[in-house]
C-alpha cells in the first residue's frame, strides 16, 4: 500500500491479545489486501499492510520491542515479531527494504477490524519478475505488496515430524506437521482431509481467534499428539482459563487448544456441563500447523461469530 498526499489517513489502533503491546498507525483506509502463500504466511495466517516512513505513521502506545519475540529464517531479510506472552503476530520488519516498506502490520491485530469482509486477492508475478530474492525484495516491493512469496528464493522444505504417532484407525489417515522452525510437532488421526471430510472446519472472530488467525479442526480426544520439548512450548490462558492456546516460543506458530485444570473446577450447572462435555470429547488443533494438506480440497471454513459474546467480554486496551 503506497500513500499519496491526496489520500485521507485513518488512525488504526492494534494490540496483541494480552495487551502488553499496543500501537497506532496512520494509514489510508484498508479496503483490500493481497494474500501471500509463502511458508510463514500460510503457517501463521498473516494479512499485511505496509506502514509509511513519515514521522508518526507508527506509534507504540504501550510496551516496547522487548515484549515481542523476533523470528527470522532463510536469508534473514525479515524479522517476524510476535508477543512472547500470547503469541499474537503483530508486525514484520524489513531492515534493508525501501523507506516505505520497512514495516508491515498484521491486520489481524487491529482492534475491531473485520478481516472477513476484506477483499483478498491472490497474486502470482509473471516469470520475468522471478529475480534473485534480494532483488525481488527491493525492486518488486517498491511498487506492490502483492507477490507469490512461495516462489521467492529456495523453496521451503517442511521439517520432518519426529514425535510419536497416534494409533492407526480404519477409515482414518494420520497427518503430521511442525511449527515453522521445526521445534514442535503435531500428529493427528482423522478422516481424510479432502473433499470427503465432513467434520467441522471453523474460523472464529472472537478476540483471540481473529488476532491469531486459527483454522480449527476438532479431532476426537486421544487422536492428537503435540510433541517437542516442554521448554519450547508457550501455553497462553485468559478469561476463565479453561483452556490454553499452545504456540512455539521460537517461531510463534500456533498448534493446539489444551484443557486446563480450571475446567474441572467449574460449578455444576447445565451450561458448564455442556462446555465440559464438548471439551472432553475433542482436542482442537490449528489446521495451519499440518503439512501436506491442500486447503483448497477442504470445504470452506464455517465462520462463527457468537464466541466473541461469551463472558467475560474482551476489552481492547
Amino acid at each position: 500500500m503506497t500513500t499519496t498526499s491526496s489520500e485521507k489517513l485513518c488512525t488504526y489502533r492494534g494490540n496483541c491479545h494480552c495487551g502488553r503491546y499496543v500501537y497506532e498507525a496512520e494509514l489510508p483506509e484498508i479496503k483490500s489486501l493481497y494474500d501471500c502463500n509463502c511458508s510463514i504466511c500460510t503457517k501463521k495466517g498473516y494479512l499485511g499492510v505496509f506502514v509509511g516512513a513519515a514521522d508518526g505513521a507508527f506509534r507504540v502506545i504501550k510496551g516496547s520491542d522487548e515484549d515481542l519475540s523476533s523470528y527470522t529464517f532463510g536469508p534473514k531479510n525479515w524479522l517476524h515479531k510476535f508477543c512472547s506472552t500470547c503469541g499474537t503476530p503483530v508486525l514484520g520488519e524489513f531492515p534493508d527494504g525501501p523507506p516505505d516498506k520497512k514495516r508491515v502490520l498484521n491486520v489481524h491485530s487491529i482492534q475491531d477490524f473485520n478481516t472477513w469482509d476484506l477483499e483478498r486477492i491472490p497474486y502470482k508475478p509473471p516469470l520475468s519478475l522471478h529475480l534473485s530474492l534480494s532483488s525481488v525484495n527491493h525492486e518488486l516491493m517498491k511498487t506492490t505488496s502483492r507477490f507469490d512469496g512461495a516462489s521467492l528464493g529456495d523453496p521451503y522444505v517442511p521439517h520432518k515430524y519426529k514425535g510419536p504417532l497416534p494409533p492407526e484407525v480404519e477409515g482414518k489417515k494420520i497427518y503430521t506437521g511442525t511449527c515453522h522452525c521445526g521445534k514442535l510437532g503435531l500428529a493427528v488421526s482423522t478422516k481424510p482431509l479432502d473433499e470427503t471430510y465432513e467434520g467441522n472446519v471453523i474460523e472464529c472472530n472472537c478476540s483471540i481467534c481473529e488476532r491469531n488467525a486459527y483454522i480449527w479442526l476438532y479431532p476426537e480426544k486421544g487422536s492428537v499428539i503435540l510433541s517437542g520439548n516442554e521448554a519450547d512450548i508457550t501455553r497462553y490462558k485468559f478469561g476463565r482459563c479453561l483452556t490454553s492456546k499452545t504456540f512455539c516460543k521460537t517461531c510463534g506458530t500456533f498448534m493446539t487448544n489444551e484443557n486446563e485444570p480450571e475446567l474441572d473446577q467449574l460449578p455444576d450447572t447445565e451450561e458448564n456441563r455442556t462446555i465440559k462435555m464438548w471439551l472432553a470429547n475433542s482436542h482442537p488443533i490449528n489446521l495451519r500447523a499440518l503439512d501436506g494438506v491442500d486447503f483448497s480440497r477442504l470445504k470452506k471454513p464455517a465462520r462463527i461469530q457468537t464466541a466473541k459474546s461469551v463472558p467475560p467480554l474482551y476489552e481492547n486496551p
